[in-house]
C-alpha cells in the first residue's frame, strides 16, 4: 500500500475522524446530548464538529450504545448522506434498520471480518463489552496501521488474541482508559499497550462525563516508562501521522 499522511481527529469519547488523500472515515461520532436526556449526565465538552462539517465518505460504528451509535446524531448524519456506507457488527445493523437507515448503505462487519471502504481497510477486532457484538477495529490506510480498541475490558486472553491477529507493527493505538461501565482502566490500558508495542499510543473515552472519566496523564507516564510514546489529543484538533 502506497504511503501517505493520515490525519486523526478525536471527536471526543470513542469517536474519531480519519482523513487520507481526500477520503474521510468517521468512527463512533457522538455529537448530541442524548446521554443527558436519557441518563442525566451532561457533556463536559461541546461537539468539535456539526453534522454538516463532518462530510463523511464512510462510517463505522463499533457497537450499539448511545455514546457510540448516537440515536440523535447518527440518523441525522445518515439523512444528510444517505448513500454513505455505514458499517458495523450485527447489533449496529439491527439498530440502523430500526432507525430506518437505507438498507443499501448498510455493511455488516462482525468480529474478524475485513472490508474496504475506499482507501480504508477495516478489520473488526475482538472486544469484551456488555454489547456482545462489540468490536474494536484495525484501520489500515496510506501505509499506516491504526488499532482502535473500542469499548472493552482487559484480559490476558484478549491481549493474546490481538497479538495473534495483528501481524504488522501498529503505528497508532487508540485505547479506552476510563475504567468504568465495561471498559479497562488506565493501568490495564498500559498493560495492553506494553503487549502490542505500538509506535504511538493515544488514550480515549475520558473527559466527556464527570461520572465516567479519569486523568490520562498516568497512562502517558506509564507507557513512557517502557519507551512507548504517548500523546493526549484535544477534540477537534488534527494529529497528522506521516
Amino acid at each position: 500500500m502506497k504511503k501517505s499522511t493520515v490525519d486523526i481527529t478525536w471527536l471526543g469519547q470513542g469517536g474519531f475522524l480519519f482523513e487520507s488523500v481526500g477520503e474521510r472515515l468517521i468512527i463512533d461520532p457522538f455529537l448530541s446530548d442524548v446521554v443527558e436526556q436519557r441518563q442525566g449526565f451532561p457533556r463536559l465538552t461541546s461537539p468539535p464538529f456539526t453534522v454538516e462539517e463532518l462530510e463523511p465518505d464512510f462510517i463505522f460504528i463499533t457497537h450499539d450504545h448511545i455514546d457510540h451509535f448516537d440515536p440523535i446524531s447518527l440518523p441525522e448524519i445518515h439523512r444528510s448522506y444517505p448513500k454513505v456506507p455505514v458499517g458495523g457488527p450485527d447489533s449496529v445493523m439491527n439498530k440502523a434498520v430500526n432507525c430506518h437507515f437505507n438498507p443499501s448503505a448498510l455493511v455488516t462487519i462482525n468480529k474478524y471480518d475485513t472490508h474496504f471502504f475506499g482507501r480504508f481497510k477495516i478489520t473488526a477486532m475482538p472486544a469484551t463489552h456488555s454489547d456482545p457484538f462489540t468490536v474494536g477495529c484495525l484501520v489500515e490506510v496510506g501505509g499506516k496501521v491504526i488499532y482502535l480498541s473500542g469499548d472493552t475490558l482487559y484480559s490476558e486472553k484478549l491481549a493474546d488474541e490481538l497479538m495473534l491477529i495483528i501481524k504488522t507493527k501498529i503505528d497508532v493505538m487508540l485505547v479506552c482508559i476510563n475504567g468504568k461501565l465495561g471498559n479497562m482502566d488506565w493501568l490495564e490500558a498500559v498493560s495492553l499497550v506494553r503487549k502490542l508495542k505500538p509506535k504511538l499510543a493515544i488514550p480515549m473515552h475520558y473527559g466527556m462525563f464527570a461520572e465516567n472519566t479519569t486523568d490520562p496523564v498516568p497512562f502517558i507516564d506509564g507507557i513512557g516508562s517502557f519507551g512507548i510514546m504517548g500523546e493526549i489529543l484535544i477534540p477537534g484538533v488534527r494529529k497528522t501521522i506521516s
